[in-house]
């Protein structure tokens, strides 16, 4: 009744503008007379109003009828205000949205356990260096701390593979493998679908190769032919039998997306095998009895009972021991962590500003209020109403958010780093849709139930006359504290967007040591029985730059092992004859370049003293020689000039080479590199030919657009041969940075949200504000006020609560921009350009959102104004 009360009086108001509240009134008293009277009767109750929220409770039909009376009111009602219905649900949406595709990532990532047997037991094991940082361990210290330890139940070591696929169906494949040894899947708790596991007979130095196939590759390759298991394929141009195949959900943290798997065979008789050769991870399993701190105080002393024995072959003694869920995610955790928390904080602005729309909204529906309850209508009728409306609010928010995470988790997937562990289970699973459904429940409540603390201890008399304006202190507060809060949690997104957008641009200026404007990368390979001998696969790579060469628009071409800030890694030690160490090491050592003669020039890595390598150094005859990097030769030498020095690479029983140059340093492992030692070998002077290279090729126009027709020239050589990895200097770059560039655009995208967001509290506090005093200002502008000292009145209201923000986000980012140390460069956490910077930007921001309020007020009419009353 009062509902059709209502809406007939706004349509008389809108139609006859004339003065319908008599019989509004008249027609509420005889309502309110009828309901009156109708209380008195329970059959009248029951059958004359069964719809209405005043029926019997004791009608098995009443919860029904009045849920449905209530959804049928709140649409109505909401149909009536779509600004503020618009409103609540899009910012409902970007809280819910934002915080569930970050959760979305993070649960799998960091959260959820590892797929394997009691993994809180599983540790990966460190050598120490000398100055206490981790190696990784030399296959003769693995075995003996395997053998020796009694805290560890089993143990494994893994290296990485990359080797080229040429059977099945497709073009030969560059996979992405690993070489375990036999115990690695036992004691993971991991078993094979189809097949077994590698055995004890089969890790041995001369036996067969065998593989294992994970469940893509088996699928794509082979179709998913179970016969597979058994058969050999042809792995870089070797013959291996297929032994098993892994669990379609089998997911590898230690090296995520590896697709094939092959069996090790070590031995401590191996050169490679030995303990100066660290370029294996240990993996063991504690045992259930044993605590952490005891296995790794009885490896400790293992290690140093190893290094007393053999003091020569290890820096230091001591090893460490980190449990894998830490180890994996210990890269990506800081910055997912810090964009978490900048989602929660984007959901809690979300949050306050629907309260602040409620509680306003609750303002403008006070004499509804009033009516409804001086009508008989209790608390608990206006609550359920109330929630009735939040509910349908969150539920449309909540469907929004859920879309919006949809599409943000797809394109989170398809931009984040592909070495992610466990990046293939990020999707919107249903603990996800249940992060979303707990958000949606929260805001609904906000938004429903909030205004009614507005009406607590109202009397509907003291409404009705117009003493809303006393009573709406509270509320005032209340939104003006939600404000504060708004813009304090926007200022903390807006410096650590700041912070990282500064940290990425000082990133960006750094000088990597080569140039990468008009360069061009690929991955070349030479596989196959043709390639059997140095010599071939020598001969292969000089045909590919001659053809390269010779396409137009192409100035060099050379290859190399590998190539700065290539996401690889190949660090030797270095002996100088004339610095000799009792302890070899505790020398230097550094990334490792295999060249063709003109790499420098055409990397345009800059020749600093000596020469370059010649036609001398492209036959494999001639004196070995090595050109060192600037770093490496003054950690060797100091002041003392390197050139003509003599120095060994790769053990005593490698030969000597004389140092014929100096180079620049280039940053290999990133930008931000502080390890700059590196140095270049002639590739014919190595121990081995690599049939896997770079091939880099410098462009006198766009390298992108010449790419199709370098390829076409490598593929004239070898068609057979896989081409992988075409990238320019420019991706390069991007690729090293990649992970910053990500949390970036992250938190740039919630400060901005987050400032609209907050620049919208600050204007619909002011505005609402000026609205409920147009008669107070009209009456000062009566009295004489001037137009400068009205917006004067609005614009402090506004900047103070923007200020009290602002003070206080200032406290909470400097507190918690710590925690994005990890991801910052050459700028501090409290760096104080940043945090003037962004004080000021929020400080403009909340300026543009007063003065439109401010003008407003200015523009009041006191006459209109005092009429009106």
């Amino acid at each position: 009744m009062l509902g059709d009360l209502a809406e007939q009086y706004a349509e008389d108001v809108a139609q006859h503008r004339s003065v319908p509240a008599i019989r509004y009134w008249k027609e509420a008293v005889a309502a309110a007379w009828q309901v009156r009277r109708s209380s008195t009767s329970r059959w009248w109750s029951a059958r004359a109003l069964p719809s209405s929220p005043f029926s019997d409770p004791s009608n098995g039909d009443h919860m029904l009828s009045s849920f449905l009376y209530d959804l049928r009111k709140a649409i109505k009602t909401l149909r009536r205000a779509p600004g503020f219905t618009a409103a609540t649900v899009l910012i409902t949406a970007a809280g819910i949205g934002a915080t569930t595709a970050i959760f979305s990532v993070v649960h799998p990532i960091l959260l959820r356990p590892l797929p394997y047997a009691a993994p809180q037991n599983l540790v990966m094991v460190w050598e120490r260096e000398a100055d206490g940082a981790r190696s990784r361990v030399g296959y003769a210290t693995f075995v003996d701390l395997s053998t020796e330890s009694r805290t560890l139940e089993s143990s494994a070591v893994t290296g990485f593979w990359q080797p080229t696929i040429t059977s099945g169906t497709g073009d030969p494949e560059r996979l992405i493998g690993q070489r375990v040894s036999w115990r690695f899947f036992d004691m993971l708790g991991v078993k094979p679908t189809i097949g077994r596991s590698f055995v004890a007979a089969e890790d041995v130095p001369g036996r067969p190769r065998v593989v294992i196939l994970t469940h893509g590759v088996w699928e794509r390759r082979f179709g998913g032919d179970s016969s597979i298991v058994g058969r050999t394929v042809a792995i870089g141009g070797t013959a291996m039998e297929v032994v098993g195949v892994l669990p379609t959900g089998f997911d590898d943290v230690f090296e995520p997306g590896t697709q094939i798997y092959r069996i090790l065979q070590y031995d401590v008789s191996q050169a490679w095998a030995c303990r100066t050769c660290r370029h294996l991870r240990m993996i063991a399993r504690i045992r259930d009895d044993v605590t952490h701190e005891a296995a790794s105080t009885e490896l400790n002393a293992l290690s140093e009972r190893i290094v007393a024995a053999h003091p020569t072959e290890y820096p230091a003694a001591g090893v460490r021991l980190v449990q894998v869920r830490k180890e994996v995610t210990r890269q990506v955790r800081p910055a997912l962590l810090s964009v978490l928390v900048a989602a929660l904080f984007l959901l809690l602005i979300a949050g306050a500003n629907v309260t602040s729309l409620g509680l306003a909204r609750a303002t403008r529906r006070a004499e509804e209020f009033a009516v409804r309850r001086a009508l008989g209508s209790g608390r608990m009728q206006l609550a359920r109403q109330l929630f009735t409306e939040g509910a349908l609010l969150a539920l449309a928010g909540g469907i929004g958010g859920v879309l919006i995470a949809w599409g943000a988790v797809r394109m989170l997937v398809a931009h984040l780093p592909t070495d992610i562990p466990r990046l293939a289970e990020v999707r919107l699973d249903s603990t996800a849709l249940g992060v979303a459904a707990l958000a949606t429940i929260a805001l609904g409540l906000l938004v429903g139930l909030a205004p009614l603390a507005t009406t607590a201890g109202r009397f509907a008399f003291d409404t009705m006359r117009g003493a809303t304006r006393v009573a709406g202190r509270r509320r005032h507060r209340a939104q003006a504290g939600i404000v504060v809060g708004e813009v304090a949690l926007a200022l903390m997104l807006l410096v650590g967007t700041g912070l990282l957008g500064r940290s990425l641009l000082s990133l960006l200026s750094v000088n990597p040591g080569f140039d990468t404007a008009h360069l061009l990368t690929l991955e070349i390979e030479s596989i196959g029985t043709h390639y059997s001998d140095a010599a071939a696969v020598w001969s292969y790579h000089d045909r590919v730059r001659e053809a390269v060469a010779a396409v137009s628009g192409v100035a060099t071409a050379d290859v190399t092992s590998q190539i700065p800030l290539g996401e690889n890694f190949d660090g030797n030690g270095v002996t100088a004859q004339d610095k000799p160490l009792d302890n070899p090491e505790l020398g230097p050592s550094g990334q490792l370049y295999v060249v063709s003669p003109g790499f420098l020039r055409t990397m345009h890595i800059p020749l600093l003293q000596g020469r370059d390598f010649g036609a001398a150094e492209a036959r494999d005859s001639t004196p070995p020689v090595a050109i060192l990097s600037a770093s490496l030769a003054k950690r060797i030498w100091g002041p003392e000039s390197a050139l003509g020095k003599r120095i060994q690479v790769g053990g005593p029983d490698t030969p000597w080479r004389t140092v014929v140059g100096i180079a620049g340093d280039v940053r290999h492992t990133g930008l931000d590199a502080t390890n700059l030692q590196g140095f270049y070998l002639p590739e014919r002077q190595w121990t081995w030919a690599h049939d896997q290279v770079v091939l880099v090729v410098r462009t006198n126009t766009d390298p992108a657009a010449i790419a199709p027709a370098v390829v076409r020239a490598v593929r004239s050589i070898d068609p057979a041969q896989p081409i992988m990895h075409v990238r320019t200097g420019a991706d390069v770059i991007a690729t090293s940075t990649a992970r910053r560039r990500l949390a970036l655009a992250l938190f740039a995208a919630f400060g901005i949200v987050a400032t609209l967001l907050s620049a919208a509290g600050v204007y619909g506090v002011l505005a609402g504000a000026v609205a409920e005093r147009r008669r107070e200002i009209g009456i000062r502008t009566a009295v004489g006020a001037t137009p400068r000292a009205i917006v004067g009145l609005v614009l402090r209201r506004g900047l103070l609560l923007a200020g009290a923000g602002m003070g206080l986000g200032l406290a909470g980012a400097v507190a918690l921009s710590r925690y994005l140390r990890a991801m910052l460069f050459s700028v501090g956490p409290t760096d104080p350009f940043t945090l003037t910077g962004t004080v000021a930007l929020l400080g403009a921001v909340a300026l543009a959102a007063c003065l439109v309020p401010a003008w407003r007020a200015m523009r009041v009419d006191p006459v209109t104004a005092l009429r009106a009353e």
